[in-house]
């Protein structure tokens, strides 16, 4: 027995393997439709947890809004343009601008321009509410005395018209206290002034609410808001920016797409006349002190002339005039060049730590320097840009930051030491040029004394007026183009509010919850159809077995609960089970079509197929032939017939076998005539030696005197061997299958039994099949191995049968079978 179940666990595994590999090419729509029909209560339980589940979903998922801006990134200068000149401000660059609005730095300047320094909340039984700007209490005049009460719940209590309760939890301490509404309160940690408007929640006694307010720390805010902000470049080209912001209150995202574009637009105005400003403030410096030198040369030189009387030098030796004009010249630019430098080595210098490009790339336009110093300073820009967007998200021990610092400084001392060399080559240059002029002042010794004192002030102050006129017309040439830049940055499109939430998206949710409900319905029932392994239909039969197993026919499922007597066809003889058997019946002719008493043997693999039915079942349909037949229970261990008959079990074959009763005392009568039967008996030890006994043989002799059909209800032979001989020695061995329960491998046995036992008239009944879903795609009603067979069509005999009622009109066709009772 333990072999021949391994052996059938290794066919049920072959036959699933062969399913699952054949699947494509012998998909049988009939039963899958079958199986789905069977499944159909799943199925639609797990479609009604699907959309529960979406119902769920959005009735305790929080709605975010979604609100969105564009931005396009510019400038110009026309002033620059009509005047010709260099722009003294930053280039700007589109990849850098956009990193620094991502940045947290640049996010908290337009969370700085929002009222969210306090938020307020409405806790309802299932989400929460934030107020925002809409809140009808609101705080006034907000002084933190101790940051522990940020962003801590401060619940309030208006049970009381007049009055305002506030409590809230820090450290481990719940602080309560009760102030008059409108009125300063004074607690702890906080004070503040808080205002109660009107509301329709107030007036309702039944709403069920809770509000607090939280007190925000700016690291809070920036922490919330920095993973529900987006920037995305539209297009690099046009330089356009997309700003989305996502927040559960529309209002709030709304407000903050629109404070992010309109913070940068003023933040580069800001940025961009900073520069100029600092530029202007340096030319100022110079001019003051060009200014008191000029004077003073000024004053000496009309001290020498009203002294000395002399007002006309022209006449001096032009040659050397003209040749001191030049080196004049020479000197003023070398001057300029060396003031410059020194300034720039004192801005370079500053302990500050703070030094901006914008302030020190405008003083090199002009010079010879702005070619070899501009990169240098735009290196040291990028430096503290880098040291500034670190500063933003590392703590000052950050090995990132601490390497940010080093790169900083190195480049420092690099613009440093570059500017030391060329103010000291300046300097060499000055002095060089210096001694020339003292050269010519000798020369000039030979002239009056009087004209070389009158040249010589006249000198510096002709110096001292250029530098001065100089710096005039840059300060001019520099308010123009400050006045003259006009930010080109503009909103392509303002943030609008949000009427409907972006999740969660009803439509797609429902449709979500509902294809996955979908899946998984279809995944249960491939795997149920893969899995499937009983047999149910004759196709499966004859398919299986090759056609090496006779088919007598089949017997459809009864609708109904099946009585206690399972003697059907006395009470309907018209139903589509009597003709069933009556089928059978003729059928068993093609078999033994002999004269004389005949012996039928019925036998399954397992109990439950339906065996003992089938028995009395046929048994009556042949008595009703006018044949007197008679059934004898030979399934000692689990006996059936008397239960059938709703008879005792107290005497019977097993003591008829063991000579306690006789033939005559043990056979009874049913309620048809010629239909007799005999129960097993009590239930012996030794079932198997009984029925191989010689007075088994005697029994069958003496009741083919008696009767006409002998009809031997065997045990199973999947379980047991005790029925085997009797099969062998019956005219018809009839083995019975059940549709939707004995599995496919119990054919296998079937073949062994043939070809084990040399029974050659094996034939088999189908037991139980559901015909109504036999109707689409599913075939049955094969006759093999004697030729015999006959077949059951969708309209077979409709409307003649009593238990076939007419299909209702509106429930007819592929829906019909796919959704009827199955």
């Amino acid at each position: 027995m333990v072999a021949e179940e391994v052996t059938s666990r290794a066919v049920s595994f072959e036959s699933y393997r062969q399913r699952i590999t054949n699947f494509s090419n012998e998909f049988d729509l009939g039963l899958f439709i079958h199986i789905f029909r069977r499944s159909l209560p799943w199925v639609v339980l797990v479609l009604m947890l699907a959309g529960a589940s979406a119902a769920l979903y959005l009735r305790y998922t929080v709605p975010i809004h979604q609100s969105r801006s564009v931005l396009q990134l510019g400038g110009s200068n026309q002033a620059k343009q009509v005047l010709l000149m260099n722009s003294f401000m930053e280039e700007q660059n589109f990849a850098v601008d956009l990193e620094f609005m991502r940045s947290r730095f640049f996010l908290g300047m337009a969370l700085d321009r929002l009222p969210l320094r306090v938020s307020y909340f409405n806790r309802g039984q299932i989400l929460t509410e934030e107020y925002y700007v809409h809140s009808f209490f609101k705080l006034h005049d907000l002084a933190v005395t101790d940051s522990i009460v940020l962003d801590q719940p401060v619940f309030l209590d208006l049970a009381n018209p007049g009055q305002v309760g506030l409590s809230y939890t820090v450290g481990g301490r719940t602080f309560k206290d009760v102030f008059p509404r409108d009125g300063l309160v004074t607690m702890p940690h906080f004070t503040a002034r808080i205002t109660i408007g009107e509301s329709p929640i107030l007036s309702d006694p039944d709403a069920k609410t809770s509000f607090y307010f939280k007190i925000n720390s700016r690291d809070r805010l920036l922490e919330k808001y920095a993973n529900q902000v987006w920037l995305v470049s539209q297009d690099y080209a046009t330089k356009v920016v997309e700003i989305t912001c996502r927040d559960p209150n529309p209002y709030v995202a709304r407000d903050l797409a629109q404070s992010l574009a309109e913070t940068y637009i003023d933040y580069d105005v800001q940025r961009q006349s900073s520069s100029a400003a600092s530029v202007i403030t340096f030319i100022r410096s110079q001019k003051d002190t060009a200014y008191k030198e000029l004077r003073d040369s000024e004053y000496i030189m009309q001290g020498l002339q009203s002294e000395n009387r002399v007002s006309d030098m022209a006449a001096l030796g032009p040659l050397l005039l003209e040749r001191t004009n030049e080196y004049e010249d020479e000197l003023v630019r070398l001057t300029l060049d060396v003031e410059l430098l020194k300034a720039m080595e004192r801005a370079s210098a500053s302990e500050r730590g703070e030094i901006s490009a914008h302030d020190l790339l405008p003083l090199l336009l002009g010079t010879k320097y702005e070619t070899t110093l501009s990169m240098p300073l735009r290196n040291l820009q990028d430096r503290l840009d880098e040291r500034d967007m670190l500063r933003e998200d590392a703590t000052a021990s950050h090995p990132a930051l601490l390497a940010a610092e080093e790169r900083l400084a190195l480049q420092k001392r690099v613009l440093l030491e570059s500017l030391r060399r060329m103010r000291e080559s300046a300097e060499r240059q000055r002095d060089d040029l210096g001694r020339q002029l003292g050269i010519l002042d000798g020369k000039f010794r030979v002239l009056p004394e009087k004209e070389i004192e009158y040249s010589r002030v006249e000198r510096v102050f002709s110096i001292n007026q250029k530098y001065y006129t100089m710096l005039l017309e840059k300060e001019v040439e520099y308010r123009i183009s400050k006045a003259g830049f006009v930010p080109q940055n503009r909103i392509l499109q303002g943030a609008a509010l949000s009427h409907s939430p972006v999740t969660p998206n009803k439509e797609v949710v429902i449709g979500s919850y509902i294809m996955a409900g979908i899946i998984l319905c279809l995944l249960i029932l491939l795997i149920r159809y893969i899995l499937h392994d009983n047999i149910t239909t004759l196709n499966d039969v004859a398919k299986l077995s090759h056609a090496s197993i006779g088919i007598l026919g089949m017997v459809p499922k009864y609708k109904h609960d099946i009585p206690v007597s399972e003697l059907l066809i006395d009470k309907n003889p018209k139903s589509l089970i009597a003709e069933a058997f009556r089928t059978v019946r003729t059928n068993m002719q093609f078999v033994d079509n002999t004269s004389g008493p005949k012996v039928i043997a019925i036998t399954s693999t397992i109990s439950g197929e339906g065996k003992t039915f089938v028995a009395m079942n046929l048994a009556g349909i042949i008595s009703y032939s006018g044949k007197r037949v008679i059934i004898l229970d030979l399934d000692m261990r689990k006996p059936k017939i008397h239960l059938g008959f709703d008879v005792d079990n107290a005497r019977g074959m097993s003591t008829v076998l063991i000579g306690k009763d006789t033939l005559a005392d043990c056979i009874r009568h049913s309620s048809l005539e010629g239909l007799d039967y005999i129960t097993a008996g009590p239930i012996p030890p030794n079932p198997s030696e009984l029925i191989i006994s010689p007075r088994m043989l005697e029994v069958l002799a003496e009741l083919k005197q008696m009767y006409d059909v002998v009809l031997l209800d065997n045990p199973p032979v999947g379980l047991v061997t005790d029925g085997i001989p009797m099969i062998q020695l019956a005219d018809y061995p009839i083995y019975i299958f059940r549709s939707d329960y004995s599995k496919k491998h119990f054919v296998q046995n079937v073949d062994r039994l043939i070809n084990e036992n040399s029974i050659k008239r094996l034939s088999c009944v189908l037991n139980g099949v559901d015909v109504d879903r036999n109707r689409y795609g599913y075939n049955y009603g094969y006759g093999y191995g004697y030729g015999y067979g006959y077949g059951y069509g969708s309209g077979y005999a409709g409307g003649y049968y009593e238990d076939r009622p007419a299909t209702k009109r509106g429930k007819t066709g592929f829906l019909a079978n796919l959704f009827g009772k199955s």
